[in-house]
């Protein structure tokens, strides 16, 4: 692995061991942002944590079969249920720019999946293109949770990013993190901050952003060989045909 590819591994090693979640309320449900701008790109992850109470309620209603036991497909229906709540009221501008966010991850974290439990969570992972050294982004969330408890805002900074002038809900906001507790708050006026980037930010080589493996890299390379020598041969054909004609006039 080259250095490159260990900062991109150990940047993603670190995204998943930071999006943990503390520990659930009681009758309230929470809700987390984390963003983190990367060389190319800003991920967006955002998980919305029922408590025990609110959580067990819904693990009753989601058991459709009534056999005791949350199945993959009973989980996935309620995922796809709050992706459909968040993903027309979470919106984005990128250096003035409508950005759409394109969401990749929807998963259901229940624990155990008896019906007996409480708390679980609904994490959600998109990514917005980011292309350029410098950017302004804005973010609105007008999300309405049922019993809604805590919400915690946090940028994440990493390799070759810097954070710039932030605001949240039309507050300096002085730190990286920010939290506060009940419904509405400061997203629904607009989470906006900068940052700059450097070549030592992570640009992960899945194609998505212009970002690419370095075989794909090398790939036009190989077409423009590949064309010049169709190109050559083509001239090395007409050329034969030019030469047999010649002999036969001549002849």
């Amino acid at each position: 692995m080259g250095a490159a590819s260990a900062i991109i591994a150990t940047s993603l090693v670190g995204m998943r061991a930071a999006d943990a979640h503390v520990a659930a309320s009681v009758d309230e449900n929470n809700r987390y942002l984390k963003l983190t701008p990367m060389g190319d790109r800003v991920r967006l992850a955002y998980t919305i944590f029922l408590g025990e109470r609110p959580g067990a309620a819904l693990r009753r209603r989601l058991d459709r079969d009534r056999d005791g036991q949350l199945d993959d497909a009973e989980a996935a229906a309620y995922g796809r249920e709050m992706a459909a709540l968040v993903h027309p009221r979470v919106t984005v501008t990128i250096d003035e720019q409508p950005r759409k966010i394109a969401w990749t991850t929807l998963d259901v974290g229940l624990g155990t999946p008896s019906v007996a439990a409480g708390s679980f969570s609904v994490d959600l992972v998109g990514w917005i293109c980011a292309e350029g050294d410098a950017h302004r982004m804005v973010l609105h969330d007008t999300v309405d949770l049922e019993k809604p408890g805590e919400t915690e805002v946090r940028l994440e900074d990493g390799p070759g990013v810097r954070f710039g002038a932030r605001s949240l809900g039309g507050n300096a906001m002085d730190k990286l993190e920010h939290k506060w507790t009940g419904a509405g708050g400061p997203l629904t006026l607009g989470l906006d901050v900068t940052w700059t980037v450097d070549a030592a930010a992570a640009r992960p080589a899945d194609g998505r952003c212009g970002g690419g493996t370095a075989e794909n890299q090398d790939a036009p390379r190989y077409w423009l060989w590949g064309v010049l020598l169709v190109v050559v041969a083509l001239v090395g054909a007409a050329g034969g045909r030019l030469l047999h004609r010649q002999r036969n006039v001549n002849g």
